[in-house]
């Protein structure tokens, strides 16, 4: 009875407070004062909240707040911390000599100060750099270290730069051998009409002379950086000079020296310019192929948007306290021809540019395009390094079985290598792995082929470092062979990165990703690819801008680890 009293009574209450309401006796809102009257958010805490459970959902004390499961946005102030309610989150509890009341537990993971490491915030700002200098190339002013590599156009020319879209306004293949010194060439010359040739014949390169007469065969002379032209010197007679910078570079050129005075009088001479360029240290290659989806089709256009939201990229990483794209000599140099007809024929293609690529330069870096190009692209890593650790962060396995009768696809490259032998057979790691997938025989595979999973699970519940750990003790069982960095941007959550073309609820976020990759600064990584960007089902461009930015933290890893590795040859 007692009970039913005291419900007929804040019945009658409420009831009155409704009518008071409608007849425009109070101004403030009417959920209010249907609450208790005199409510005390620092007390309230500590002797309980009087609430019905009708309006426990708009009450901003902490008891109703932690029904809700919303405790965390309680409004902990010194006063409310001083109350000591009997209910105070344990991270909030004070510690003898590690703390006063109001002040942040250093201890709690929300805590900023974690991320920062032990250092006291606010950090000091970074030591002070040399000064980059802009010199202009070609017409185009480009920011370098000084004598240091070409580095991205100069900020000056942001955000209207109208040369070709590169990455990072990174220079091209081109530019870059255009400006190496001419010192490593050779020019390679054989006499097609021996016979034409008289006894003090010489030829004149610079002010170098060889004689005619005794070419026999293949003959090789240096070429100098003051050397403009090939002359032939032969009594009485008056040949064109041949200019040097007229030949095609490393191939043969048949070319006719005629007398001016007689045109009779001919000597005719095969020259190839041989050039040596200088390995530079990373290439950057972009992979427009995307016939190997099984799903939404489009990443061949994830090249160009990489590019084209990679522009505002400046050059001080601050996380790193690194400048690798002036410190290292990167260049963009443009993207393979894949054909978009035939899947095999296209990986043949891919191997071959991504093989020359490395002849030319000391690490790669591809990115497309779907998970189909990492297959080529292992294989050509392969070759030059031996068999690789994967490192591979995506929301599928990608060790799949043939589908649909086809052995090649995106979902497949990871057994194609190691069907071929491209893997280490222990040490490979797959992250991030989520929401579903054919079978549980897909994982009993990946573990036979020496590829251990970390879900998307493993990394929210036991957090970024212990997963960073876990692939490093992997790594090392390998006996440290060459890794290989995959990152299929759907590992990324799709409110963070929409634009792919199989995406998965409950990825990775923005800041557990990029405190992976940084984890990972030690492990010699000789080549890496950013895969399934598919720019029309994008959104501002935010997941092309997040795979340019995966890509210069990339870039960053190499860099600081190239000169260590041991992996150059």
């Amino acid at each position: 009875l007692a009970c039913q009293s005291s419900a007929a009574i804040g019945n009658m209450r409420r009831l009155d407070v409704v009518a008071r309401h409608v007849n425009g006796q109070t101004e403030e809102p009417l959920w209010v004062h249907l609450m208790d009257a005199g409510h005390n958010p620092v007390s309230k805490p500590r002797y309980g909240c009087q609430c019905s459970d009708k309006w426990r959902y708009v009450c901003n004390c902490y008891p109703c707040l932690r029904w809700a499961g919303r405790e965390d946005e309680f409004d902990w102030t010194p006063a409310a911390i001083q109350a000591q309610p009997r209910a105070i989150p344990p991270q909030w509890k004070h510690k003898a000599g590690t703390r006063t009341l109001g002040q942040l537990n250093p201890l709690n993971p929300l805590n900023p100060l974690v991320c920062a490491g032990d250092k006291a915030l606010p950090r000091p700002s970074p030591e002070r750099q040399q000064e980059l200098v802009t010199e202009e190339v070609g017409g185009i002013a480009r920011m370098r270290l000084p004598n240091g590599p070409y580095g991205p156009v100069a900020i000056s020319g942001l955000p209207r730069f109208a040369g070709i879209a590169t990455f990072a306004r990174l220079p091209q293949l081109h530019e870059i051998q255009t400006l190496q010194a001419s010192s490593e060439a050779v020019l390679l010359l054989r006499l097609v009409n021996a016979g034409a040739v008289e006894p003090n014949a010489e030829i004149r390169l610079g002010e170098r002379t060889h004689p005619l007469c005794e070419i026999q065969g293949e003959v090789s002379l240096p070429v100098l950086p003051e050397d403009g032209s090939l002359k032939v010197d032969m009594a009485g007679k008056r040949f064109q000079a041949l200019a040097l910078w007229t030949l095609p570079q490393n191939s043969w050129h048949r070319h006719v020296f005629v007398d001016q005075d007689n045109a009779d009088n001919a000597l005719e001479v095969d020259v190839k310019l041989k050039k040596h360029f200088r390995k530079f240290d990373i290439a950057l290659v972009g992979v427009p192929f995307d016939s190997g989806c099984s799903y939404r089709p489009g990443a061949r256009f994830g090249p160009e948007a990489i590019r084209s939201n990679s522009r505002l990229t400046r050059p001080f990483l601050i996380a790193q306290q690194q400048r690798p794209l002036q410190e290292r000599q990167v260049v963009d140099t443009g993207d393979v021809f894949a054909t978009p007809f035939n899947i095999q024929q296209a990986i043949q293609q891919i191997y071959d540019g991504c093989k020359e690529r490395l002849q030319i330069s000391r690490r790669l870096l591809v990115f497309g395009g779907d998970h189909t190009l990492s297959y080529p692209s292992i294989k050509a890593v392969a070759e030059k390094f031996g068999p690789v650790v994967l490192v591979h962060f995506d929301s599928h396995l990608d060790t799949f079985p043939a589908l649909w009768g086809q052995d090649v696809w995106h979902g497949a490259p990871f057994r194609n290598c190691w069907e071929e032998g491209l893997l280490s057979k222990e040490g490979s790691t797959h992250i991030g792995i989520r929401a579903t997938t054919y079978s549980a025989e897909d994982f009993h595979d990946s573990d036979a082929m020496g590829i251990a999973t970390l879900t998307a699970e493993d990394v929210h519940e036991s957090g970024v470092p212990a997963c960073v750990d876990v692939v490093r003790r992997r790594w090392e069982k390998s006996g440290g062979a060459p890794v290989y960095l995959s990152i299929d941007i759907d590992v990324l959550d799709p409110s963070i990165a929409p634009g792919t073309g199989t995406p998965e609820y409950g990825g990775l976020l923005a800041h557990q990703l990029l405190q992976f990759i940084r984890g990972l600064k030690g492990l010699p990584i000789v080549a890496a690819d950013v895969v399934e960007v598919a720019p029309a089902y994008d959104h501002a461009g935010i997941t092309s801008m997040a795979a340019a930015n995966i890509m210069l933290e990339q870039i960053a890893l190499i860099s600081s680890c190239m000169d260590l590795d041991g992996f150059d040859t």
